[in-house]
């Protein structure tokens, strides 16, 4: 299940990143909300992997798009916030602990 959640927001920056010019500002699109549910589904019944997925996905995107990791961890924090079942503070807690250091943004470090 890891696998496919990784590929399905993957498959997303895929598109965005084709959009990207050469320009700093980088705009994500929101990840599908029925990816958020499944991501959802995966932190509650596998808590302890839950924070390797969100590393696999952000070192992912650096490879394969060469996308910055905190773009990618806004996307993530940004995404689960606006589509996620889980509260706010179970979310922001897990994400600091989960994203790389080089996914957070300077004010959550």
């Amino acid at each position: 299940m890891r696998t496919t959640i990784a590929e399905a927001v993957l498959g997303g920056l895929a598109r965005d990143a084709e959009d990207l010019d050469d320009s700093k500002d980088v705009l994500l699109g929101d990840i599908r909300s029925h990816v958020v549910h499944l991501i959802d589904w995966y932190i509650q019944r596998e808590p302890r992997l839950a924070p390797a997925l969100f590393g696999e996905i952000c070192l992912d995107a650096r490879v394969r798009f060469g996308l910055d990791p905190k773009d990618v961890g806004d996307l993530l924090r940004r995404s689960l916030h606006l589509d996620s079942g889980l509260d706010h503070q179970t979310l922001n807690a897990l994400l600091d602990l989960a994203l790389p250091p080089s996914a957070q943004s300077p004010d959550r470090r």
